[in-house]
C-alpha cells in the first residue's frame, strides 16, 4: 500500500470524515490523488460523481439557471468536504468551482458508498454529514431568496474572505461575486460603491477588497442597521 499525502491526512483530520473509522480512513487515503486546481477550474467531471477533500484554498458549489447565471448555494474550505452528496447519490446537479487555488485530495467515491452500505457505523455518519450540507444550502439558498442585495453581498463577502497580513481580503472580482448572491453585476456594483463610501471596503492597491469593518457585514446579514 502506498504511503498517504501528509496534506491528505491532516484534511482528513480536520474534517467530518474524522468521525468515521479508522479502516475507512485507511482505504479511502490509499487510494486518494492529490492535485492542485487552479482557480477558476471545474471540480472533476460533470459524468462521474466528484469526492472532494480540500487541504487548502476555498471552493464554492453552484446551480446554474437555464439563462446562464449561477448561484452559490455553499462554500468549503480546508478541512471540508465538497461532493458527498454527489458520491452518495451517485451523481448530483450542483458543480464545484476553485475560487481561489486549491489543493485537494480526490477521494473514490464508489469505496465510501461500499462502506456505508456494508457497515451501519458508516452509513449512520454519512447520514449526519448529509443533513450538515442540507442545513448549509438551504441556508445558503435562503439567504439569497429572502434578503436584500446589501445582506446578499455582505454574507458572500464574509465567505469569500481570506486572512491575509493586511486584514481580511475580498479578491473575488464583481462578475464572480454577482454570479454568487445570483444577481447581475451592475447591482452588485452599487452595494460595493455603497459599503465602500461607509467605510465598510476599501479597494487594495494590487487588486481585491479589504473588509476594514466586518462588523457591520455580520450585522447587516443579521438585518439589522448599522448606521454610519
Amino acid at each position: 500500500m502506498r504511503a498517504v499525502p501528509s496534506g491528505s491526512l491532516e484534511a482528513w483530520r480536520h474534517s467530518h470524515l474524522a468521525e468515521l473509522p479508522d479502516e475507512v480512513r485507511t482505504a479511502m487515503l490509499a487510494e486518494a490523488v492529490v492535485l492542485t486546481v487552479p482557480a477558476g477550474n471545474v471540480l472533476g467531471e460533470d459524468s462521474r460523481p466528484t469526492l472532494a477533500l480540500i487541504h487548502s484554498g476555498l471552493t464554492r458549489v453552484v446551480l446554474s439557471g437555464p439563462d446562464g447565471r449561477t448561484a452559490t448555494v455553499r462554500y468549503a474550505g480546508a478541512g471540508q468536504v465538497l461532493g458527498l452528496t454527489s458520491a452518495v447519490a451517485n451523481g448530483s446537479p450542483w458543480l464545484g468551482y476553485a475560487i481561489t487555488e486549491c489543493r485537494i485530495s480526490f477521494l473514490n467515491a464508489e469505496t465510501l458508498r461500499r462502506f456505508g452500505q456494508t457497515d451501519a457505523r458508516v452509513a449512520w455518519s454519512l447520514a449526519r454529514q448529509l443533513a450538515r450540507v442540507c442545513f448549509e444550502v438551504v441556508d445558503t439558498l435562503g439567504a439569497n431568496v429572502f434578503g436584500t442585495i446589501d445582506q446578499r453581498v455582505s454574507r458572500h463577502l464574509l465567505e469569500l474572505a481570506v486572512r491575509r497580513p493586511e486584514g481580511l481580503v475580498v479578491t473575488t472580482d464583481q462578475h464572480e461575486l454577482a454570479q454568487s448572491v445570483g444577481s447581475v453585476r451592475e447591482v452588485v456594483a452599487r452595494s460595493l460603491r455603497s459599503l465602500r463610501e461607509r467605510g465598510v471596503l476599501s479597494r487594495l492597491p494590487k487588486g481585491g477588497l479589504l473588509i476594514v469593518r466586518p462588523e457591520v457585514l455580520e450585522r447587516l446579514v443579521r438585518g439589522e442597521d448599522p448606521g454610519e
